[in-house]
């Protein structure tokens, strides 16, 4: 059985997502966690996307080596620890989700997911295998336990975590100069744009424009109306809508984060007017929603709101510009806006628990989360790294004097 994943709206909004069969027909066991252990912790949509990602390797393993854990799991039999090492090893092979579920392999040889990533299958396997033992074995005391021992032996064979140290938040930046290149770039009429028709070129250029200047998450960009452009007072308003009826995106772009108005200069404000006036509402279709970016491509999905994956194709196109444009996504983006605010708010003397107040209700997090705070560790870095100079200079200076008598 080669299980996917599918993506379904409800009637009344609600997105859901299950595992179904070659045939479509979902998975009972995987809907099953899926509707009492996931979708009752009110976990996002996308993080039980990762989880069923789990499941599905689950099942590949099966698969690969003829298992059917459930009929196991009813006839009293639990994974013993050749199986658990075998699952261990089989969870670090990356699945493709262009063959069909099939083993992913580069130059012959087994490829391999990061260690964060097999961690994370093996902690969703053990909790799903946990409940299947609860489903399908005979309630006992004996089998409780038994079931414990083997999601603790599992979790036990997780890969250790790395402890490398990455780039720090607040250190993680573009180059102005690489922005500014693809920004001419991306003015309409240039002759490096990688958009043909000028709509398109209007509405991308706009795009990458809000996300420069406000650090908007991909979702919350996408999840923008006309209606939260304030034209009068020049201001842009991030808005939650969950399960909005009136998008009709399976995969619903959402902001994460809490609601916030943004100040806009008059001149941005402007250009969204000019979009909405001159491009976006002579789309046919687009006047049926109030989505601000959609899709200008002639077709079925013509004037419906822009999708997670035209986005991101847009953004892949971007690298192809400019030299230098690999590491550039949305994200990296919303790391350049706070790199940037850091040095406005230092440039300005501001402190830093200002600073962080500011930044927490600008990016919408809860001021106690503590998100604010790892970008504003450049100043305790400044700082120490101001006092390790200065022990420098002294030892320095007491050397020369000595060398000098």
């Amino acid at each position: 059985m080669k299980p996917s994943a599918r993506r379904i709206k409800s009637l009344n909004g609600e997105r859901l997502i299950v595992l179904v069969d070659e045939s479509g027909m979902p998975l009972f066991y995987p809907a099953l966690y899926v509707t009492v252990h996931l979708r009752g912790r009110s976990l996002a949509l996308n993080t039980i996307q990762n989880a069923l990602d789990a499941v599905k390797a689950l099942y590949a393993w099966q698969g690969y080596y003829g298992h059917d854990i459930e009929s196991y799991f009813s006839r009293g039999e639990l994974l013993q620890a050749h199986d658990v090492h075998s699952l261990r090893d089989f969870m670090q092979r990356p699945l493709s989700r262009d063959n069909g579920g099939k083993i992913a392999t580069i130059s012959g040889r087994p490829a391999a997911v990061s260690t964060s990533n097999q961690y994370a299958r093996m902690s969703v396997v053990a909790d799903y295998l946990g409940f299947l033992g609860g489903q399908l074995q005979r309630s006992s005391a004996h089998s409780s336990e038994s079931t414990q021992r083997m999601v603790a032996q599992i979790k036990a064979n997780r890969p250790r975590k790395s402890t490398k140290s990455n780039v720090a938040r607040d250190e993680k930046h573009l180059d102005d100069v690489l922005l500014d290149a693809l920004e001419d770039a991306l003015k309409p009429g240039s002759a490096n744009n990688p958009a043909h028709e000028y709509a398109v070129q209007v509405r991308n250029a706009l795009m990458f424009s809000i996300l420069r200047v406000t650090g908007l998450r991909r979702g919350e960009l996408l999840n923008l109306k006309v209606e939260d452009i304030d034209f009068a007072k020049n201001t842009l308003k991030v808005v939650r809508r969950p399960d909005s009826k009136d998008d009709v995106r399976a995969y619903q772009p959402v902001a994460k984060t809490r609601e916030r108005t943004f100040p806009l200069l008059p001149e941005l404000a402007d250009q969204i007017r000019g979009y909405v006036l001159g491009q976006r509402n002579k789309v046919p279709g687009a006047k049926k929603h109030g989505y601000l970016f959609v899709t200008h491509k002639s077709g079925a999905s013509q004037g419906r709101p822009l999708s997670n994956a035209a986005f991101g194709k847009f953004m892949g196109e971007l690298r192809q510009v400019v030299e230098g444009c690999n590491g550039i996504h949305a994200h990296s983006l919303r790391h350049h806006w706070n790199y940037s605010f850091s040095a406005i708010c230092e440039g300005i003397n501001m402190s830093p628990e200002r600073e962080e107040k500011i930044r927490s209700y600008l990016m919408g997090w809860s001021e106690t989360s503590g998100t604010a705070a790892t970008y504003n560790l450049r100043h305790i870095k400044e700082q120490a790294g101001k006092a390790v100079l200065d022990l420098q200079h002294r030892h320095l200076g007491t050397v020369r004097k000595g060398d000098a008598a």
